[in-house]
Parts: C-alpha cells; structure tokens; sequence
C-alpha cells in the first residue's frame, strides 16, 4: 500500500473517489505495485494511473481547464539577485494570485510546470536541501504534473531524482529512459480525469542533454533521451490504446524550432490529429499560434489589459476560427508563457456529450501577465527564508573594484551611447554592447582567470595557452569604485558550467574561432555598426584570449555547418598570426580552456576533439563553476583591478575597427551625421523583437539603407528614460 498525500484537490484512484474538503490535507490509501523512489530501471512513479479531480459531471457540457507554467529559472520571489532588483513581472509569488482566482473559477484545474525550474538566480544555494524550495513552492500550490527541462539536468542526478521523488504530482517525460532496460525513467504521461472527461497530459525533455552536459555524464548517468518525435508518438499509441482519451494535451520543453534537433513545430504538425493543445517551453518566449498539419503556422493572439497584469496575451478568435470535433484533426493550437513566471499559460476546453461520448467543441488559449500583479502574501511569508539568504548571499561585499572594465568614455557599455540601462532586470539596447566588439577587460576577466586556474592545477607550462569565454548578459558590466558581490559574478557568469582543458589540432582551433565569429552578419559597404544574425544567441559567441593574436574580416565568408554539423565552407574571417609567440601552426596541437557546455554542445558533438582530449576538468576542484572562481579571484584580491587584466587587451580586432578600417573610416567621414544621430538616440538600432529569448541587434545601421534604423520617437525628450523608452518600443 501507498500513502498519497492530497492538497488543495481531491486525489484518488478512479472507483476509489470519495468527498473531499479543499482546505484540507488528507491522505488517501490506494493499492499499487509502483516505485515510491528512484530505482534503477524502474519508472519513478508519485502518482496513481489515473487521477481523478471533481465528481463527474451530469451536464452535457463542460470545460477542462488547465494551466502552466515554464522556465521560472528559481523565481520564486519577483526578484532578481544578481541586480539586487525588484523584477515586476516574475515569480511564483506572483503566479501564486493568478492561480488565487483562476482554481475559484475552475477548482477542478490541472496545473503543469514545464521546466527549467530549479536552475538560476540563486536558486543553487539551496541544492543541498531535502527538498527543492522551488519544488517545495509548487507542492504548496498544488501543481499536477511537473516535467523536467535541461537544466534540472545542470546538477547531480541525486538532486534530479530526489526533487522529482519528492514533487506531490506527476513527473513527466516520455523520451528518458534507462539505458540498460529502456525503461521509462518517469512516466510518459498522466491520465486525469475531470469531472468525468478523460484527459492526458504527455511529457517531454529535449534530447540534446546528454550534448549539453557532456563534460559532466554523471548528472544524466544511466539515463538516454530519445528523438522527440518518435517518443512522443510512442507515448501517444500507448495511451490511446489504453485509456481512449478524450482530450490529448502536450507539455513539452522544447522550443519551436530547434537547431539541429525536433521542435514543436514538427511535433505539432506531424500529431495535430493527436493533440487538441501543445503548451510549450524552453524557448523563453511568450506566444498562442496556431499550427497546421501541412505545416503552416498561424500567429494567433492579441493584447488586453483586461486580464491578469499589463502584457495578457489572449487568443484572437477571428484568427484562430474554432476547434470543432469537424476540424480537429487539421491544426493543433500551442502556446508558451515566456520565463520567470512573467505568464501563467491557460488552455480552457470545452467538450459537449454526443450520444454518450465527449466531443470536441472549441478550445481557447490565454497567456494571463503577472507583471504588476501583487506578489501573494502567504507564499513570501512561507519563503521569506528563501529571499533573505538570497539577497544576503548576493550582496555581501567581497571588494571593491578599480577602474573600468569597459574602456567607453564612461565605463559604461553601450557602444554608441555610452549609457548603462536596466528596465525591472532586463537590458534595454540603444546600441551594442562594447565589450562584442573590441577587447576589453571585461572579457579578458573571465578568460585569464580560466587560463589561471587550469595553470594552478596542472603546474606552471602545463596550463591552456588560449581561452574562449563568453559575454553571456548585456547586463555585464564593472565599473570603478562599485562595491564587488557574489551577485557580480552571477552578472559575469549566468551559468553553472565547468572548466575544461582541451587540445585541439590548430586546424579545429581555427574552426573554433571561425565558428564563434560566424554569428555576427557579414558587413556590407556603408555600414557603420555590426549585427548578429537572426536568432544567434550571446552564448554561442566567444570571444579568444591568451597568448594568440588575430584579426577578424567580418567581409569575408563565414565558416558553414550542414544539419550533420559537416563543414561546408571553412570561412575567411580569422587571420591567426600567431600562437605562443610563434606562426600559427594548422598541424600542432594547442591547449584551450573552454566551459563545459561549449565542449559538449559544439567542440565534441563536431568532432573537433574529443573527450581523449581533455587534460582538465574541474569538476572535482573544491572551486568547481566558473563563476565560483570569479568570486574566489576577487575574494582572495580583496577586490579586482582592471590593470591586473589590461596587459592582454589588443590581441584580436576587427579589422573594420581598425584605424584603417571601413567602420572607423566612415564614423569619421561619410557616416559621421549618421554616427552622431545613433550617439545621440536620434536614431534606434533594430532588435528582433520575434526572438524574446535571445534578443539582438540583427541589422547594422547602414548609410545607405534608411530601414536599418529608425528614428527616435522619443528623441527630444528631457530625460534618458524617454530616450531609452523611445528605442525600446516594448516598453
């Protein structure tokens, strides 16, 4: 017999179901032969097969709500640590009043978390405990099912497995599986039924973490991840030939199209006759489409303040036509509810008894904002702890900081303007960061103490003779006199990667550097800024330092992978002149420092080296994260002086950024009226706005091209806030 524990809904094996009180904690005792604990080659399993919410209903109409959340990166509270700065439109706390009114209107709601939830903004501080505070959050507010992303991934599989035994509902993934039996790791899905309305909810984890986290194989150890697609249509042929659902509904953390890999997208389009809703996540982004099973897709949403905070998104009708038992075979509707817990996604089904059976009569998506929603006050009161701890973690003062990281004439980053803005924790762009386009200390931080501490371990001479790192925020920045907090290494190094030494053939390495400078857009005659290419995010730009020097020609072509990641063109940019002093050597072999995700995501999954090729590792150091390391350095320096990382600055350019260089020709020339306009914010670089999760400077101002900038509405405005504001038209 198994105890499970019941809060805030009824929980019971259907035949089993009894009355039940909303306010109260009960435990209901079922018979079942399932794994209360993870075992190897067993399904971790916290929940009966079919799970039963509400009495079934005597009407002949009804509507199944659910909702979910996804990617809320340890927002527990609206706050973001590494800023030490109040973010208005994040947090479980404030999805925790949504949820206050929407279980009123709909008691009977099955609530998912689709990932990435227990990863970032400090939330590593509580790893060690018995159970996940954020973890602990969602029990409180009596999530159904939980499905985890990559980065539940990003720790030992100890912490995976104990927060997912520990989690009150479903845990859901339909393509882990144990590699000795294959075996569901958890469960691929979960039938609920709702007050009589038999519905599924199917799982699913990106297939590329055991890429993502190759450097560390004991946090996936015993595990494989599947192709997206094809254990998704496997969970689906199960659980039709079992149960004959009445509603089919995917939780997927996958974005909508993936680089090298499945998206929802395909997913959508290969099982709209499956599926009658998809929510989605990892992508970050905020959205309600409709998807065709041809494969066209369908924006299909429009703003009101009438729900919820400031930014609702809900599902325009006269572009989404209805969901009707007739068509449903022909499109599925997806929608995801961006990051932080800015949205609380809400698929609303409505099904109509025909002749005994359920059938389909429409479905409506809403993507409800949080932002200036209030905080609820009895989920802070509960983990105040949390935020306290947090706040003190991030704050306490280490040292001081001497001088500016970033040599603009204010220390500030912004190329053009030389400004530094944050709205409620996210940069605001007037133009790039100038720290993306020249060498700077900032950069030369991370990279010379990787090459540091890779010295320290292996003894003087054995260490990496090069370093790749890269400017993960627009919010990174050091400027002179500021106190130094743990909080500024979060702000340097979002990520908990590891270090690596590798050797690389100086052919690979070239490829290496190649590949990192392919993500800004090839110049073209008459530009006086540079750009990224669409969709390219910060994290897969690095930028080389250490005893190397070279230029890169952004004219030139850029290196080219195929879908089986081959080499289709070597690219031209990268000049390397030399390497430890001497001529670059396509033919010798170079030591590089790199993180562990840059490793296992590009380095190895390419072929460019292998794990025979590693001769470091940090991950068994005492100081293991890069990021730890930057806090170290500055701990034990008692604060962080620029000239201590100046020595180096110089040792790659852009050849437009050169004296001679097409770029600084035209700034002082033709383009100066143009230049001085985008220093001013007369002018506004272009950010694509279709791409929340990476956003980018994606088009270069051009002096010939009057679409590559547009003018500043708010460009007489008194104060840089209006300015700023003016340049940022979402906000």
């Amino acid at each position: 017999m198994t105890l499970f524990k019941r809060s805030l809904i009824c929980i019971a094996v259907v035949g089993l179901m009894a009355g039940c009180n909303d306010d109260e904690t009960k435990y209901v005792e079922v018979p079942s032969d399932y794994s209360p604990v993870v075992a190897e080659g067993k399904t971790l399993t916290n929940t009966p097969d079919v799970v039963v919410k509400g009495e079934a209903t005597q009407d002949d109409e009804v509507t199944i709500a659910i909702a979910a959340t996804s990617d809320l990166h340890g927002r527990l509270f609206g706050f973001d640590y590494a800023l030490n700065a109040v973010d208005d439109d994040a947090g479980i706390t404030r999805i925790a009043t949504l949820l206050a009114g929407q279980k009123a209107a709909h008691p009977n709601m099955i609530l998912i978390d689709i990932g990435d939830t227990v990863q970032g903004n400090s939330a590593q501080l509580f790893n060690d405990d018995p159970t996940h505070p954020v973890v602990e959050s969602m029990n409180s507010l009596g999530f159904d099912v939980w499905v985890p992303g990559n980065h539940e991934f990003n720790f030992e599989r100890s912490f995976v497995d104990r927060n997912l035994d520990h989690f009150n509902g479903a845990v859901l993934s339909s393509n882990i599986k144990w590699e000795s039996n294959d075996v569901n790791y958890i469960r691929a899905f979960q039938m609920f039924e709702v007050e009589g309305v038999k519905v599924a909810i199917v799982g699913l984890t990106p297939s590329n973490v055991p890429n993502w986290e190759a450097s560390a194989p004991d946090h996936f150890k015993g595990l494989k991840f599947e192709n997206e697609l094809d254990a998704t249509k496997e969970a689906v042929e199960q659980l039709v030939s079992k149960y004959n659902p009445d509603v089919i509904v995917g939780a997927l953390h996958l974005g909508r199209q993936e680089d090298g890999g499945v998206g929802v997208y395909e997913i959508a389009s290969a099982m709209a006759d499956k599926f009658d809703v998809i929510l989605a996540g990892h992508e970050h982004a905020n959205y309600i489409e409709q998807v065709n099973a041809d494969g066209t897709v369908t924006p299909i949403s429009k703003s009101t303040s009438e729900i919820g905070g400031e930014n609702t998104l809900i599902e325009d009708k006269a572009k989404s036509g209805e969901y009707t038992q007739d068509n449903r075979a022909q499109s599925v509707k997806i929608i995801e509810p961006g990051k932080w817990g800015a949205y609380l996604a809400k698929a609303e089904i409505q099904l109509k008894k025909v002749d005994g059976k359920w059938t389909m009569e429409d479905t409506t998506l809403t993507n409800i904002g949080t932002k200036k929603v209030k905080e609820e006050q009895a989920l802070q009161a509960k983990f105040q702890y949390v935020h306290d701890i947090s706040v003190e973690d991030a704050t306490r003062e280490l040292g001081r900081v001497t001088g500016n990281f970033t040599p603009s004439a204010s220390g500030f980053p912004d190329e053009a303007t030389a400004t530094d803005y944050n709205y409620t924790a996210e940069r605001l762009y007037s133009t790039i960061h100038l720290a993306k386009v020249v060498d700077t200390p900032l950069m030369d931080v991370i990279n010379q103490i990787q090459m540091q501490q890779i010295e320290a371990a292996m003894g003087k001479g054995n260490g990496a003779i090069v370093s790749a790192a890269s400017l993960f925020s627009d919010q990174s920045n050091l400027i002179d006199n500021e106190v130094y907090t743990k909080g500024k290494s979060t702000n340097l190094y979002k990520y908990d990667n590891t270090l690596l030494g590798v050797e690389m053939t100086g052919a690979n390495l070239k490829r290496f550097i190649e590949w990192s400078y392919s993500y800004f857009n090839q110049y073209q005659p008459g530009d006086i800024t540079v750009s990224f290419k669409k969709g390219a995010p910060a994290y897969l730009y690095d930028q080389f330092d250490g005893d190397i020097e070279f230029t890169v020609d952004l004219s030139k072509p850029s290196l080219e992978l195929d879908e089986n990641n081959t080499v289709t063109n070597e690219g031209s940019r990268v000049n390397i002149t030399s390497i430890g002093g001497e001529q670059f050597d396509p033919n010798a072999t170079y030591k590089v420092a790199m993180n562990s995700y840059r490793f296992g995501s590009q380095i190895q999954k390419f072929g460019w080296a292998s794990k025979d090729d590693v001769f470091y590792d940090s991950v068994n150091e005492p100081v293991y994260a890069i990021r730890d390391m930057l806090t170290a350095y500055v701990e034990k320096n008692k604060g962080i002086n620029v000239a201590d990382f100046n020595g180096n600055v110089g040792n790659w350019s852009f050849t437009q950024y050169l004296p001679s260089g097409e770029i600084t020709t035209l700034r002082e020339g033709k383009g100066k009226a143009l230049w001085d306009q985008l220093k001013n914010m007369e002018i506004c670089v272009s950010i694509d706005l279709e791409n929340p999760k990476y956003p980018a400077i994606v088009k270069s101002v051009n002096i010939n091209d009057s679409s590559s900038y547009f003018v500043n509405p708010n460009k007489d405005a008194a104060t840089l806030d209006e300015k700023v504001a003016g340049c940022n038209p979402t906000h």
